[in-house]
C-alpha cells in the first residue's frame, strides 16, 4: 500500500463486505428458523403434546472466554537451501536425509584435485618470488660478479675468433670435408651405374658362382646316395650280429635285443650301456660272450653313424640348393634390377651430390672470411655484457625491488583467491538442524548456486494462521491459543501470536491476513499458564458441550470432556498449582513439535474473565432494551429482576450486578407432556426461537 489512507480504505471496504455477508447469512438463518418453528408447531399442535416449563438454576461462579476460531498450517521458519560456490563433481556426501547436524559440520565436498594443485602452484610461485626478492636484496654476490665477468670474456673471445677467421686448421678441415664428399659421390654414382648397366666382369663372375653352386649340389647328391648304400650295408651287418647274439642264451638284455622287431634299431644308449654293465662290470662272462657283446655294440654304433651321415648329406644338399637359388636370384636382380633399388641408389647419388655442393660452398665461405655484420653483432654483444657487468657491480635498483614486491603482492592475492576457490568445494552447515533433502549423489556434477541440500531447524516450527478480515480486526500480538492438528487431534498444542502482517493477501476476491504464532513447549507452559488458563477452563468446564467443542476434532473433544469432568465438582476451573500425574493438562506439556505442512484448527483467547458470576445465556431475557432474568414463578405470575451483563461466550454470560452467588433463577423451556415428572425431555428456547424469549444474550464481548 502507498499510505495509511489506502490501508484504512481497504479495511473499511472489507468491513462493508463483511456486513453484507453477515446480513445475507442472518436472513438465511432466520428463514430456516421460521420454517423449523412452523414445522414444529404444526407437528405438535394436533395432540397438544408439549408445554412450557421453568427449570431452576443456581447462580454460580466460573470462567468465560471470548474465543476466535481460525485455521492454519505448520511451517518451519528457519530453512535454507545450501549450495556450493563453484562447479564440480561431487566427491563425497557425509550426511543423509534426516540426519541431525551441528553448526559448521562438513556436509559434502567436491573433487578439488585441480584447485588443490592450482593452490600449490600459486604457493610455490609465491615462495619463488620471495626468494627472488631476497636475492635482489643480497645482490650482487661474488658468484654473480664472476658470472658476469665470464660472459664478458666469452664475448671478447668470440669477437677475436670472428676477426681471426679463417685459421689454417679451419681451412684444412673444410678441404678434408670436401674430399670426403667427393669420394662419397663417386662411390654412389658407381653403384648406381653398375645397377643400371652391369659390366661383363659382373656377369662373368655371377655365371662362375652359378656353375660352382651346381657342382656343389651335384656332389652333395652323390654323397647322399653313397650314404644310403652304406646305411643298408650297416643295417644288414647289425641284423646278422643280433641274430648271432640271440643264439647265445647267456647274454644279457635278450628281451630288448632279441624282440625280433628290427624297426626299433639302432638300439638306444640305455640298452647298450646295460649290456656293457652286465658283461664287463657285474658278471663273469667268457671271451665268446664278451666278443659277441662287443660286436653287437660296434655294429649298432656303425649303423647309427650311417643314419647320421645321411642326415648330414641331406643338409649339404639343402644348403647347396639354397646357395644356387641365391646366386640365381642375384643374377636375375643384376639383369633386371627392381625399381625400388634403382630409386634408392639414385636417391643416394643425389644426396651425395648435394652434400658435395654444400661442402664446396662452405669452403668458399670460409675462404672469404667473417661477414662484417657478424663482427658488428659480436662487438654489440661485448658492449652489452660489459654494461651488464657494470650493473651487477652497482647492485639492485630500487625500482626492481619495488617491482618484485608488487609481484609478490599480486601473487599473494592469487593465493588467497585460490584458497577461497578451494573453500568453495566444501559445504558446511550454517546452523544446527536437520537435513530434510539431498538433491545430488556422489559422482554427479553440480553447478555453482544449485541447491544441494536443504537444511532446516525443526525447533523453529511455527503456526501460520489464515485470518479473515473480521478475525484480523480482533487479533492482537501476544494472544494465546490452542491448536488441534487434523493428523494428531489428541495432542493439542499451545501457541502465542507473534506477528500480524497488515498487508493482506487477495486471491479470487477473498482477503486474508498472514498471522504467525510460535509453539509453547514443555514446562514453559507452566510459566505462562496463567495467561491462557481461562481458555482451558472455558473449554473444559464452562462451555459444556457447546458450539466450540463441536467444531473440534474427535480427539480434542475427548480431551475437553476429561477436563470438564475434572472441573465439574468445583468452580469450573483448574487448580493450576496442584496438577496430578494423570491431569489432562499435562497433555499440553509435550516437547515435540509437529512436522511441517500439518493443517489444523486454531482457537485463540480474545477476552476472558475468571471467578465471576455466570448464568446460562438462555436465562437472559431482553425486553425493551432491559436485560433481566426470571427470579420466581408462582400462581400470581412470573417475577423478573433486571441485571447487568458482561462478557459472553454464547453459552454462558457474565452477571456484573443484580444477582448474588447462590441465587436461584429460572430458565423457560418447553417439555413433552407425555414425559413423566421425573424424566422430562427438555428443549431450550434457543433451539426453537434462536435465542431466549423476547431477545437473546448480548453479542460476544459486549456488555
Amino acid at each position: 500500500m502507498d499510505n495509511s489512507e489506502d490501508i484504512d480504505q481497504i479495511i473499511n471496504q472489507s468491513q462493508k463486505k463483511f456486513g453484507k455477508k453477515f446480513i445475507f447469512g442472518f436472513s438465511i438463518s432466520l428463514l430456516l428458523i421460521i420454517s423449523y418453528l412452523a414445522w414444529f408447531w404444526l407437528g405438535n399442535s394436533k395432540d397438544n403434546s408439549q408445554e412450557i416449563v421453568y427449570i431452576e438454576h443456581v447462580v454460580d461462579r466460573g470462567t468465560i472466554a471470548d474465543l476466535l476460531i481460525a485455521s492454519g498450517s505448520t511451517e518451519i521458519d528457519k530453512k535454507i537451501n545450501l549450495s556450493f560456490g563453484t562447479n564440480g563433481e561431487i566427491l563425497k556426501v557425509n550426511v543423509k536425509e534426516g540426519d541431525l547436524v551441528k553448526e559448521s559440520q562438513l556436509l559434502a565436498e567436491l573433487n578439488s584435485y585441480d584447485l588443490e594443485n592450482a593452490l600449490e602452484r600459486s604457493k610455490i610461485q609465491l615462495e619463488n618470488l620471495k626468494i627472488q626478492l631476497e636475492k635482489l636484496k643480497a645482490f650482487p654476490s661474488q658468484e654473480e660478479i664472476e658470472s658476469a665477468q665470464y660472459l664478458v670474456s666469452q664475448a671478447e673471445n668470440n669477437l677475436k675468433q670472428l676477426k681471426d677467421f679463417p685459421s689454417e686448421e679451419q681451412l684444412k678441415a673444410a678441404a678434408e670435408l670436401v674430399s670426403q664428399a667427393e669420394a662419397n659421390y663417386i662411390l654412389a654414382k658407381k653403384n648406381y651405374n653398375e645397377l643400371v648397366n652391369p659390366t661383363a666382369i659382373q656377369l662373368s663372375n655371377i655365371e662362375k658362382l652359378i656353375i660352382q653352386a651346381e657342382y656343389t649340389l651335384s656332389n652333395a647328391d652323390l654323397q647322399l646316395d653313397n650314404a644310403k648304400i652304406n646305411q643298408e650295408a650297416k643295417k644288414i651287418v647289425l641284423i646278422e650280429t643280433i641274430n648271432t647274439y640271440c643264439d647265445n642264451e647267456n647274454l644279457p638284455n635278450r628281451s630288448d635285443v632279441c624282440s625280433g622287431d628290427f624297426t626299433k634299431i639302432p638300439f638306444t644308449k640305455t640298452i647298450t650301456d646295460a649290456i656293457i654293465d652286465e658283461i664287463f662290470t657285474c658278471c663273469k662272462a667268457d671271451s665268446t660272450e664278451m666278443d659277441l657283446s662287443k660286436t653287437l655294440i660296434s655294429a649298432n654304433t656303425d649303423y647309427s653313424s650311417s643314419i647320421e651321415q645321411i642326415i648330414v648329406s641331406q643338409n649339404q644338399i639343402d644348403s647347396s640348393s639354397a646357395s644356387l637359388i641365391d646366386v640365381q636370384i642375384t643374377k636375375e636382380k643384376l639383369l633386371n634390377p627392381s625399381q625400388a633399388d634403382i630409386d634408392r641408389l639414385s636417391k643416394l647419388e643425389t644426396q651425395a651430390k648435394e652434400n658435395l655442393d654444400r661442402r664446396l660452398l662452405s669452403l668458399e665461405d670460409i675462404k672469404s672470411g667473417t661477414d662484417p655484420d657478424e663482427i658488428a653483432l659480436a662487438e654489440e654483444n661485448l658492449k652489452k655484457t660489459q654494461l651488464s657487468l657494470e650493473n651487477v657491480k652497482k647492485g639492485t635498483d630500487e625500482n626492481d625491488l619495488l617491482s618484485q614486491q608488487n609481484d609478490i603482492s599480486i601473487q599473494q592475492y592469487l593465493v588467497s583467491q585460490a584458497e577461497e576457490n578451494l573453500s568453495k568445494t566444501k559445504l558446511f552447515a550454517s546452523f544446527e538442524g536437520q537435513i530434510s533433502s539431498i538433491n545430488f549423489k556422489e559422482g554427479e556434477f553440480v553447478g555453482s548456486g544449485q541447491s544441494f541440500v536443504t537444511l532446516t531447524d525443526p525447533l523453529s516450527t511455527q503456526m501460520n494462521i489464515i485470518a479473515s478480515e473480521a478475525e484480523f480486526i480482533e487479533m492482537e500480538e501476544g494472544m494465546y491459543g490452542i491448536v488441534a492438528l487434523d493428523s494428531m487431534p489428541e495432542s493439542p498444542l499451545i501457541i502465542q501470536v507473534m506477528s500480524i502482517l497488515e498487508v493482506p493477501n487477495v486471491q479470487q476476491g477473498v482477503v486474508t491476513y498472514p498471522v504467525t504464532a510460535r509453539f509453547i513447549q514443555g514446562f514453559e507452559i507452566i510459566t505462562v499458564i496463567g495467561n491462557f488458563a481461562p481458555l482451558l477452563e472455558s473449554l473444559a468446564g464452562s462451555m459444556g458441550a457447546g458450539m466450540l467443542e463441536g467444531m473440534m476434532p474427535a480427539g480434542m473433544q475427548g480431551r475437553m470432556s476429561a477436563m470438564r469432568e475434572r472441573s465439574s465438582g468445583g468452580t469450573g476451573g483448574f487448580n493450576l498449582n496442584n496438577l496430578s500425574s494423570d491431569s489432562p493438562l499435562l497433555s499440553f506439556l509435550s516437547n515435540e513439535l509437529p512436522a511441517e505442512g500439518m493443517n489444523g484448527t486454531v482457537t485463540l483467547l480474545q477476552k476472558s474473565v475468571q471467578d465471576v458470576l455466570i448464568v446460562p445465556s438462555s436465562a437472559i431475557v431482553l425486553e425493551k432494551g432491559i436485560t433481566k432474568v426470571i427470579t420466581s414463578t408462582n400462581s400470581s405470575g412470573i417475577e423478573y429482576k433486571e441485571v447487568k451483563t458482561g462478557l459472553t461466550d454464547g453459552e454462558n454470560t457474565e452477571i456484573i450486578n443484580g444477582l448474588l452467588e447462590g441465587d436461584s433463577i429460572f430458565i423457560k423451556t418447553i417439555a413433552d407432556i407425555k414425559s413423566t415428572n421425573d424424566d422430562k425431555e427438555m428443549k431450550s428456547i434457543d433451539e426453537l426461537t434462536e435465542g431466549p424469549p423476547r431477545g437473546g444474550p448480548p453479542p460476544r464481548g459486549g456488555r
